[in-house]
Protein backbone atom coordinates (compact mmCIF):
# COMPACT_ATOMS: atom_id res chain seq x y z
CA UNK A 1 0.00 0.00 0.00
CA UNK A 2 1.00 3.17 -0.64
CA UNK A 3 0.53 7.45 -0.24
CA UNK A 4 -0.35 9.14 -3.19
CA UNK A 5 -0.28 12.91 -3.80
CA UNK A 6 -3.53 14.09 -6.50
CA UNK A 7 -2.24 17.57 -7.92
CA UNK A 8 -5.36 18.71 -10.10
CA UNK A 9 -7.32 21.72 -10.10
CA UNK A 10 -10.71 20.00 -10.58
CA UNK A 11 -11.87 19.38 -6.99
CA UNK A 12 -14.16 16.64 -8.49
CA UNK A 13 -11.37 14.82 -10.61
CA UNK A 14 -9.28 14.57 -7.46
CA UNK A 15 -12.04 13.35 -4.93
CA UNK A 16 -12.92 10.56 -7.34
CA UNK A 17 -9.66 9.17 -7.74
CA UNK A 18 -9.10 9.77 -3.81
CA UNK A 19 -11.94 7.35 -3.73
CA UNK A 20 -10.38 4.80 -6.13
CA UNK A 21 -7.09 4.85 -4.60
CA UNK A 22 -8.98 4.41 -0.96
CA UNK A 23 -10.84 1.75 -1.90
CA UNK A 24 -7.48 -0.19 -3.33
CA UNK A 25 -6.16 0.27 0.53
CA UNK A 26 -3.86 3.08 -0.29
CA UNK A 27 -3.87 6.59 1.34
CA UNK A 28 -4.05 9.73 -0.58
CA UNK A 29 -3.69 13.63 -0.22
CA UNK A 30 -5.39 16.12 -3.33
CA UNK A 31 -4.06 19.58 -3.64
CA UNK A 32 -5.46 21.54 -6.06
CA UNK A 33 -2.68 23.84 -7.49
CA UNK A 34 0.90 23.31 -8.22
CA UNK A 35 1.97 25.61 -4.95
CA UNK A 36 0.24 23.46 -2.51
CA UNK A 37 2.36 19.92 -4.16
CA UNK A 38 5.34 21.44 -3.69
CA UNK A 39 4.93 22.70 -0.14
CA UNK A 40 3.04 19.33 0.67
CA UNK A 41 6.19 17.42 -0.81
CA UNK A 42 8.43 19.28 1.28
CA UNK A 43 6.65 18.36 4.48
CA UNK A 44 6.19 14.57 3.53
CA UNK A 45 8.00 13.03 0.43
CA UNK A 46 4.59 10.59 -1.13
CA UNK A 47 5.24 7.37 -2.63
CA UNK A 48 3.82 8.45 -5.94
CA UNK A 49 2.13 11.64 -7.38
CA UNK A 50 -0.36 11.86 -9.71
CA UNK A 51 0.47 15.57 -11.46
CA UNK A 52 -1.82 16.97 -14.24
CA UNK A 53 -0.05 18.86 -16.73
CA UNK A 54 -2.68 21.76 -17.36
CA UNK A 55 -3.34 23.88 -14.05
CA UNK A 56 -4.72 27.03 -13.92
CA UNK A 57 -1.72 28.83 -11.49
CA UNK A 58 1.52 26.48 -12.41
CA UNK A 59 1.23 24.06 -15.36
CA UNK A 60 2.54 20.49 -14.30
CA UNK A 61 6.23 20.60 -16.18
CA UNK A 62 7.38 23.35 -14.20
CA UNK A 63 5.63 21.46 -10.80
CA UNK A 64 7.64 18.61 -12.21
CA UNK A 65 10.95 20.55 -12.68
CA UNK A 66 10.53 22.20 -8.95
CA UNK A 67 9.95 18.25 -7.28
CA UNK A 68 12.25 16.47 -8.62
CA UNK A 69 15.48 17.88 -6.29
CA UNK A 70 13.20 17.11 -3.36
CA UNK A 71 12.10 13.73 -4.09
CA UNK A 72 13.98 12.45 -6.64
CA UNK A 73 13.30 9.01 -7.20
CA UNK A 74 9.72 9.06 -6.33
CA UNK A 75 7.42 7.73 -9.49
CA UNK A 76 5.60 10.90 -10.53
CA UNK A 77 3.09 10.29 -13.15
CA UNK A 78 1.72 12.89 -15.62
CA UNK A 79 -1.82 13.61 -15.96
CA UNK A 80 -2.56 15.00 -19.30
CA UNK A 81 -5.97 15.89 -21.75
CA UNK A 82 -3.39 15.84 -24.54
CA UNK A 83 -2.56 12.31 -25.31
CA UNK A 84 0.29 12.67 -28.38
CA UNK A 85 3.38 10.91 -27.82
CA UNK A 86 5.62 13.64 -27.94
CA UNK A 87 4.29 15.10 -24.94
CA UNK A 88 4.81 12.07 -23.17
CA UNK A 89 8.40 12.12 -24.32
CA UNK A 90 9.33 15.98 -23.08
CA UNK A 91 7.57 14.59 -19.82
CA UNK A 92 9.67 11.84 -19.55
CA UNK A 93 13.04 14.39 -19.99
CA UNK A 94 12.21 16.16 -17.13
CA UNK A 95 11.88 13.25 -15.16
CA UNK A 96 8.26 12.10 -15.19
CA UNK A 97 8.36 8.24 -14.50
CA UNK A 98 4.62 7.48 -16.53
CA UNK A 99 1.81 9.24 -17.54
CA UNK A 100 -1.57 8.63 -17.91
CA UNK A 101 -4.29 10.23 -20.30
CA UNK A 102 -7.72 12.11 -19.48
CA UNK A 103 -10.05 10.89 -19.67
CA UNK A 104 -8.80 7.68 -18.05
CA UNK A 105 -10.22 3.87 -17.24
CA UNK A 106 -10.60 3.91 -13.76
CA UNK A 107 -8.82 -0.18 -14.28
CA UNK A 108 -5.94 0.86 -16.34
CA UNK A 109 -5.03 3.85 -13.73
CA UNK A 110 -4.78 1.32 -10.73
CA UNK A 111 -3.26 -0.75 -12.41
CA UNK A 112 -0.31 1.74 -13.31
CA UNK A 113 -0.48 3.04 -9.70
CA UNK A 114 0.28 -0.25 -8.45
CA UNK A 115 2.68 -1.48 -11.02
CA UNK A 116 4.97 1.85 -10.07
CA UNK A 117 4.48 0.96 -6.34
CA UNK A 118 5.80 -2.18 -7.10
CA UNK A 119 8.38 -1.09 -8.80
CA UNK A 120 11.86 -1.54 -7.59
CA UNK A 121 14.45 1.67 -7.42
CA UNK A 122 15.80 2.70 -10.42
CA UNK A 123 19.46 0.63 -10.62
CA UNK A 124 21.69 -0.60 -13.89
CA UNK A 125 20.91 -4.04 -14.99
CA UNK A 126 23.19 -6.54 -13.90
CA UNK A 127 23.46 -7.83 -17.86
CA UNK A 128 24.80 -4.91 -18.66
CA UNK A 129 28.22 -3.91 -17.69
CA UNK A 130 30.04 -0.31 -18.21
CA UNK A 131 31.13 2.59 -16.64
CA UNK A 132 32.47 5.21 -19.75
CA UNK A 133 30.62 7.78 -20.55
CA UNK A 134 28.79 7.23 -23.33
CA UNK A 135 27.64 3.93 -22.26
CA UNK A 136 26.34 4.97 -19.06
CA UNK A 137 24.17 7.88 -21.25
CA UNK A 138 22.43 4.73 -23.35
CA UNK A 139 21.78 3.31 -20.44
CA UNK A 140 20.22 6.67 -18.61
CA UNK A 141 18.26 6.78 -21.25
CA UNK A 142 17.23 2.93 -21.14
CA UNK A 143 16.07 3.01 -17.38
CA UNK A 144 14.31 6.92 -17.97
CA UNK A 145 12.21 5.66 -20.78
CA UNK A 146 11.73 1.63 -19.36
CA UNK A 147 8.29 2.48 -17.34
CA UNK A 148 6.23 4.57 -20.38
CA UNK A 149 4.39 2.79 -23.09
CA UNK A 150 6.45 4.43 -25.60
CA UNK A 151 7.82 2.03 -28.72
CA UNK A 152 11.56 2.21 -28.07
CA UNK A 153 13.75 2.04 -31.39
CA UNK A 154 17.75 0.98 -30.38
CA UNK A 155 20.54 1.81 -32.79
CA UNK A 156 24.15 0.15 -32.94
CA UNK A 157 26.36 -1.75 -34.45
CA UNK A 158 26.50 -5.30 -34.80
CA UNK A 159 27.13 -6.85 -31.39
CA UNK A 160 26.39 -3.45 -29.06
CA UNK A 161 24.36 -5.52 -27.12
CA UNK A 162 20.90 -4.43 -28.72
CA UNK A 163 19.00 -7.34 -27.23
CA UNK A 164 20.60 -6.73 -23.58
CA UNK A 165 19.31 -3.22 -23.51
CA UNK A 166 16.21 -4.54 -24.45
CA UNK A 167 15.72 -6.85 -21.70
CA UNK A 168 17.03 -4.04 -19.32
CA UNK A 169 14.00 -2.04 -20.39
CA UNK A 170 11.97 -4.57 -20.34
CA UNK A 171 12.86 -5.89 -16.39
CA UNK A 172 12.88 -2.05 -15.60
CA UNK A 173 9.86 -1.38 -16.91
CA UNK A 174 5.22 -2.05 -15.36
CA UNK A 175 5.55 -5.38 -17.66
CA UNK A 176 8.77 -6.97 -16.11
CA UNK A 177 6.35 -9.39 -15.18
CA UNK A 178 4.92 -10.24 -18.50
CA UNK A 179 6.94 -12.40 -21.02
CA UNK A 180 9.56 -10.82 -23.05
CA UNK A 181 9.71 -12.25 -26.63
CA UNK A 182 12.73 -11.57 -28.76
CA UNK A 183 12.34 -11.70 -32.64
CA UNK A 184 15.24 -12.13 -34.78
CA UNK A 185 13.85 -10.34 -38.32
CA UNK A 186 16.80 -11.60 -40.43
CA UNK A 187 16.35 -15.25 -39.87
CA UNK A 188 12.79 -15.36 -40.63
CA UNK A 189 11.21 -17.13 -43.58
CA UNK A 190 9.94 -14.71 -46.09
CA UNK A 191 6.94 -16.49 -46.68
CA UNK A 192 6.02 -17.19 -42.68
CA UNK A 193 6.91 -13.86 -41.67
CA UNK A 194 3.11 -12.76 -41.44
CA UNK A 195 2.61 -16.28 -39.92
CA UNK A 196 5.31 -16.11 -37.44
CA UNK A 197 4.22 -12.82 -36.27
CA UNK A 198 0.42 -13.13 -35.98
CA UNK A 199 0.23 -16.63 -35.96
CA UNK A 200 -2.22 -19.00 -37.55
CA UNK A 201 -5.81 -20.97 -37.98
CA UNK A 202 -5.49 -24.68 -38.84
CA UNK A 203 -5.95 -24.82 -42.11
CA UNK A 204 -4.84 -21.11 -42.96
CA UNK A 205 -2.70 -22.96 -45.45
CA UNK A 206 -0.28 -25.71 -46.71
CA UNK A 207 1.07 -27.61 -43.94
CA UNK A 208 -0.95 -25.69 -40.89
CA UNK A 209 -1.80 -28.58 -39.62
CA UNK A 210 -2.70 -27.36 -35.76
CA UNK A 211 -3.94 -23.49 -34.72
CA UNK A 212 -0.34 -21.91 -33.40
CA UNK A 213 0.07 -18.78 -31.53
CA UNK A 214 2.50 -15.78 -33.59
CA UNK A 215 4.89 -14.18 -31.44
CA UNK A 216 2.48 -10.63 -30.93
CA UNK A 217 0.03 -13.01 -28.85
CA UNK A 218 3.00 -14.78 -27.09
CA UNK A 219 4.16 -11.26 -25.83
CA UNK A 220 0.46 -10.30 -24.33
CA UNK A 221 1.46 -8.12 -21.35
CA UNK A 222 5.16 -8.00 -22.07
CA UNK A 223 7.07 -6.44 -24.40
CA UNK A 224 7.86 -7.34 -28.01
CA UNK A 225 11.67 -7.15 -29.03
CA UNK A 226 11.78 -7.40 -33.30
CA UNK A 227 16.01 -7.35 -33.37
CA UNK A 228 16.88 -6.32 -36.88
CA UNK A 229 13.92 -4.71 -38.10
CA UNK A 230 14.87 -3.12 -40.97
CA UNK A 231 15.24 -6.20 -43.15
CA UNK A 232 11.33 -6.88 -42.97
CA UNK A 233 9.93 -7.28 -46.66
CA UNK A 234 7.88 -3.72 -47.03
CA UNK A 235 4.68 -5.23 -47.43
CA UNK A 236 4.69 -7.17 -44.02
CA UNK A 237 6.02 -3.33 -43.06
CA UNK A 238 2.79 -2.56 -43.82
CA UNK A 239 0.49 -5.07 -42.34
CA UNK A 240 2.64 -4.58 -38.99
CA UNK A 241 2.07 -0.09 -38.85
CA UNK A 242 -1.63 -1.51 -39.02
CA UNK A 243 -1.47 -3.72 -36.10
CA UNK A 244 0.85 -1.04 -34.16
CA UNK A 245 -2.32 1.86 -35.13
CA UNK A 246 -5.02 -0.13 -34.34
CA UNK A 247 -3.77 -2.48 -31.22
CA UNK A 248 -5.66 -5.38 -32.51
CA UNK A 249 -4.57 -8.32 -35.42
CA UNK A 250 -5.80 -11.25 -36.56
CA UNK A 251 -4.25 -15.23 -37.22
CA UNK A 252 -4.03 -16.18 -40.41
CA UNK A 253 -6.82 -17.63 -41.83
CA UNK A 254 -8.88 -16.16 -38.74
CA UNK A 255 -12.03 -13.98 -38.36
CA UNK A 256 -12.01 -12.56 -35.08
CA UNK A 257 -9.96 -10.26 -34.09
CA UNK A 258 -7.25 -9.87 -30.97
CA UNK A 259 -6.79 -7.19 -29.02
CA UNK A 260 -3.28 -6.26 -28.28
CA UNK A 261 -1.58 -5.24 -25.21
CA UNK A 262 1.91 -5.15 -26.13
CA UNK A 263 4.91 -2.83 -25.79
CA UNK A 264 7.55 -3.28 -28.92
CA UNK A 265 11.20 -2.42 -28.96
CA UNK A 266 13.00 -2.63 -31.87
CA UNK A 267 16.60 -2.11 -32.79
CA UNK A 268 18.93 -2.18 -36.51
CA UNK A 269 22.15 -1.74 -36.88
CA UNK A 270 20.89 -0.52 -40.54
CA UNK A 271 20.43 3.34 -41.11
CA UNK A 272 16.64 3.54 -41.77
CA UNK A 273 16.98 6.72 -42.47
CA UNK A 274 18.83 6.15 -45.82
CA UNK A 275 16.81 3.20 -46.13
CA UNK A 276 13.92 4.92 -46.33
CA UNK A 277 15.29 7.17 -48.93
CA UNK A 278 15.97 4.30 -51.42
CA UNK A 279 13.01 3.17 -50.82
CA UNK A 280 13.32 0.04 -48.65
CA UNK A 281 11.58 1.24 -45.45
CA UNK A 282 8.41 2.65 -44.89
CA UNK A 283 8.81 6.67 -43.22
CA UNK A 284 5.40 5.83 -41.35
CA UNK A 285 6.55 2.90 -39.43
CA UNK A 286 10.11 4.33 -38.82
CA UNK A 287 8.11 7.73 -36.56
CA UNK A 288 5.67 4.45 -35.38
CA UNK A 289 8.87 2.64 -34.03
CA UNK A 290 11.40 5.43 -32.94
CA UNK A 291 9.09 7.05 -30.25
CA UNK A 292 12.38 7.24 -27.77
CA UNK A 293 15.76 6.20 -29.76
CA UNK A 294 18.68 5.44 -28.29
CA UNK A 295 21.86 4.82 -29.73
CA UNK A 296 24.07 2.26 -28.40
CA UNK A 297 28.11 3.54 -28.50
CA UNK A 298 30.32 0.78 -30.52
CA UNK A 299 32.73 -0.86 -27.69
CA UNK A 300 36.06 1.06 -29.43
CA UNK A 301 34.24 4.75 -28.08
CA UNK A 302 33.81 3.35 -24.67
CA UNK A 303 36.87 4.54 -22.56
CA UNK A 304 37.78 1.84 -19.60
CA UNK A 305 35.44 -0.61 -20.41
CA UNK A 306 36.84 -3.31 -22.33
CA UNK A 307 38.79 -4.79 -19.12
CA UNK A 308 35.65 -4.80 -17.22
CA UNK A 309 33.82 -6.63 -19.28
CA UNK A 310 36.66 -8.69 -20.22
CA UNK A 311 37.29 -9.80 -16.33
CA UNK A 312 33.77 -10.67 -15.95
CA UNK A 313 33.62 -12.94 -19.27
CA UNK A 314 36.70 -14.85 -18.10
CA UNK A 315 35.26 -15.66 -14.24
CA UNK A 316 31.54 -16.55 -16.10
CA UNK A 317 33.18 -18.54 -18.54
CA UNK A 318 35.93 -20.34 -16.38
CA UNK A 319 33.10 -21.05 -13.98
CA UNK A 320 30.30 -22.39 -17.15
CA UNK A 321 33.45 -24.31 -18.42
CA UNK A 322 34.70 -25.92 -15.55
CA UNK A 323 38.09 -24.50 -16.44
CA UNK A 324 40.74 -23.73 -14.28
CA UNK A 325 41.06 -20.31 -15.11
CA UNK A 326 41.41 -17.38 -12.71
CA UNK A 327 42.19 -14.47 -14.36
CA UNK A 328 43.79 -12.61 -16.97
CA UNK A 329 47.08 -10.84 -17.40
CA UNK A 330 48.02 -6.74 -17.57
CA UNK A 331 49.69 -7.69 -20.81
CA UNK A 332 46.81 -9.69 -22.77
CA UNK A 333 44.49 -6.67 -21.11
CA UNK A 334 46.64 -4.48 -23.17
CA UNK A 335 46.28 -6.04 -26.29
CA UNK A 336 43.01 -6.10 -26.26
CA UNK A 337 42.34 -2.33 -25.30
CA UNK A 338 44.44 -1.61 -28.58
CA UNK A 339 41.62 -3.51 -30.49
CA UNK A 340 38.98 -1.76 -32.37
CA UNK A 341 36.03 -4.17 -31.95
CA UNK A 342 34.69 -4.22 -35.09
CA UNK A 343 32.25 -6.91 -33.28
CA UNK A 344 31.80 -4.71 -30.84
CA UNK A 345 31.37 -6.59 -26.87
CA UNK A 346 29.98 -10.11 -28.91
CA UNK A 347 33.82 -9.91 -30.43
CA UNK A 348 35.12 -9.55 -26.74
CA UNK A 349 33.49 -12.39 -25.49
CA UNK A 350 34.09 -14.60 -28.56
CA UNK A 351 37.94 -13.80 -27.77
CA UNK A 352 37.36 -14.08 -24.25
CA UNK A 353 35.76 -17.51 -24.81
CA UNK A 354 38.19 -19.18 -26.76
CA UNK A 355 41.05 -17.60 -24.57
CA UNK A 356 39.42 -19.31 -21.60
CA UNK A 357 39.82 -22.68 -23.49
CA UNK A 358 43.38 -22.71 -24.22
CA UNK A 359 44.69 -21.05 -20.86
CA UNK A 360 45.90 -23.05 -18.24
CA UNK A 361 45.85 -21.05 -15.48
CA UNK A 362 45.94 -16.99 -15.97
CA UNK A 363 45.35 -15.90 -19.70
CA UNK A 364 48.53 -14.66 -21.68
CA UNK A 365 48.97 -13.09 -24.82
CA UNK A 366 49.29 -16.15 -26.11
CA UNK A 367 46.04 -16.87 -25.63
CA UNK A 368 44.29 -14.57 -27.78
CA UNK A 369 43.86 -14.57 -31.47
CA UNK A 370 45.99 -13.21 -33.85
CA UNK A 371 44.44 -10.35 -35.42
CA UNK A 372 45.31 -9.07 -31.91
CA UNK A 373 48.75 -9.42 -32.19
CA UNK A 374 50.47 -6.33 -34.55
CA UNK A 375 53.04 -8.41 -35.71
CA UNK A 376 51.30 -11.15 -36.89
CA UNK A 377 48.65 -9.07 -38.79
CA UNK A 378 50.80 -8.55 -41.75
CA UNK A 379 51.23 -12.03 -42.73
CA UNK A 380 49.23 -12.61 -46.40
CA UNK A 381 46.53 -15.13 -46.51
CA UNK A 382 45.58 -16.08 -50.13
CA UNK A 383 41.88 -15.01 -50.86
CA UNK A 384 41.25 -17.87 -53.45
CA UNK A 385 41.85 -20.10 -51.04
CA UNK A 386 39.74 -18.64 -48.58
CA UNK A 387 37.26 -19.01 -51.61
CA UNK A 388 37.67 -22.30 -52.49
CA UNK A 389 37.76 -23.87 -48.81
CA UNK A 390 41.46 -25.16 -49.55
CA UNK A 391 43.23 -22.80 -47.19
CA UNK A 392 43.60 -24.07 -43.55
CA UNK A 393 41.13 -22.77 -40.73
CA UNK A 394 42.50 -20.87 -38.18
CA UNK A 395 43.40 -21.91 -34.60
CA UNK A 396 41.17 -19.91 -33.05
CA UNK A 397 37.74 -20.77 -35.30
CA UNK A 398 38.87 -24.62 -35.16
CA UNK A 399 39.07 -24.70 -31.39
CA UNK A 400 36.29 -22.70 -30.94
CA UNK A 401 33.82 -24.14 -33.54
CA UNK A 402 35.18 -27.57 -31.77
CA UNK A 403 34.59 -26.72 -27.74
CA UNK A 404 31.59 -24.89 -28.90
CA UNK A 405 30.29 -28.35 -30.28
CA UNK A 406 31.39 -30.49 -27.05
CA UNK A 407 29.98 -28.26 -24.62
CA UNK A 408 26.83 -26.81 -26.66
CA UNK A 409 28.08 -23.38 -26.21
CA UNK A 410 28.81 -22.05 -29.91
CA UNK A 411 27.63 -18.82 -31.05
CA UNK A 412 26.88 -18.80 -34.31
CA UNK A 413 26.75 -14.69 -34.79
CA UNK A 414 29.93 -14.36 -33.43
CA UNK A 415 31.64 -17.02 -35.14
CA UNK A 416 30.26 -15.96 -38.49
CA UNK A 417 31.61 -12.10 -38.05
CA UNK A 418 34.88 -13.58 -37.19
CA UNK A 419 34.83 -15.56 -40.53
CA UNK A 420 33.73 -12.91 -42.55
CA UNK A 421 36.43 -10.77 -41.02
CA UNK A 422 39.16 -12.71 -41.79
CA UNK A 423 37.83 -13.23 -45.15
CA UNK A 424 37.66 -9.80 -45.23
CA UNK A 425 40.90 -9.49 -44.19
CA UNK A 426 42.48 -11.80 -46.40
CA UNK A 427 41.07 -10.13 -49.88
CA UNK A 428 42.39 -6.68 -49.11
CA UNK A 429 45.87 -8.85 -48.01
CA UNK A 430 46.23 -10.44 -51.57
CA UNK A 431 44.49 -6.93 -53.54
CA UNK A 432 47.52 -5.18 -51.64
CA UNK A 433 49.88 -7.35 -52.63
CA UNK A 434 48.99 -8.46 -56.06
CA UNK A 435 47.93 -5.19 -57.70
CA UNK A 436 49.48 -1.82 -58.07
CA UNK A 437 46.81 0.69 -57.67
CA UNK A 438 46.40 4.29 -55.19
CA UNK A 439 44.09 3.66 -51.91
CA UNK A 440 41.75 5.63 -53.77
CA UNK A 441 41.49 2.86 -57.04
CA UNK A 442 40.95 0.49 -54.27
CA UNK A 443 38.23 1.67 -52.47
CA UNK A 444 36.18 2.55 -56.28
CA UNK A 445 37.34 -1.35 -56.87
CA UNK A 446 35.33 -2.83 -54.15
CA UNK A 447 32.93 -0.14 -53.82
CA UNK A 448 33.44 1.45 -50.69
CA UNK A 449 34.24 5.13 -49.35
CA UNK A 450 38.55 5.93 -49.18
CA UNK A 451 37.74 6.83 -45.45
CA UNK A 452 35.90 3.51 -44.55
CA UNK A 453 38.96 1.56 -46.83
CA UNK A 454 41.61 3.36 -44.75
CA UNK A 455 39.97 2.13 -41.47
CA UNK A 456 40.24 -0.92 -42.38
CA UNK A 457 43.95 -1.21 -43.72
CA UNK A 458 44.13 0.46 -39.97
CA UNK A 459 42.39 -2.32 -38.32
CA UNK A 460 43.56 -5.34 -39.90
CA UNK A 461 47.30 -3.95 -39.61
CA UNK A 462 47.96 -3.61 -43.39
CA UNK A 463 48.07 0.09 -43.44
CA UNK A 464 52.22 0.03 -44.11
CA UNK A 465 51.65 -2.17 -46.66
CA UNK A 466 50.26 0.25 -49.25
CA UNK A 467 53.30 1.87 -50.84
CA UNK A 468 51.48 3.41 -53.80
CA UNK A 469 50.05 7.32 -52.96
CA UNK A 470 47.15 8.09 -53.18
Amino acid sequence: MGHILIVDDEPVLGAVVATLLKERGHTSQWVGSGEAALSSVAERVPDLVLLDLHMASMDGMEVLRRMRPTAPSIPIVMVTGDGSVQVAVDAMKKGATDFVVKPFDNVALLRTVEALLALPRRETSPLLLGDSPAFLQAMELALRFAVPDINVLLLGETGTGKELFARAIHAASKRRNGPFVAVDCSVMPEGLVESELFGHERGAYTGATASRQGYLEAAQGGTLFLDEIGNWPLDYQAKFLRVLQSRKMERVGGRGTVALDVRVVSATNVNLVEAIKAGHFRQDLYYRLQEVTIDLPPLRDREGDVRRIARHYVASYAARFGCPVTGISEEALELLERHDWPGNVRELESVIKGAVVRAKDVIQPEHLPPQLHPQERTVPVHFPEVLQGTAPPSEQLTVEVEFGLRTSHLDLKAVGAEAAEKVERSLLATLLRDRRMSRAQLAKLLGIDPKTLRSKLRRYGLKETLELED
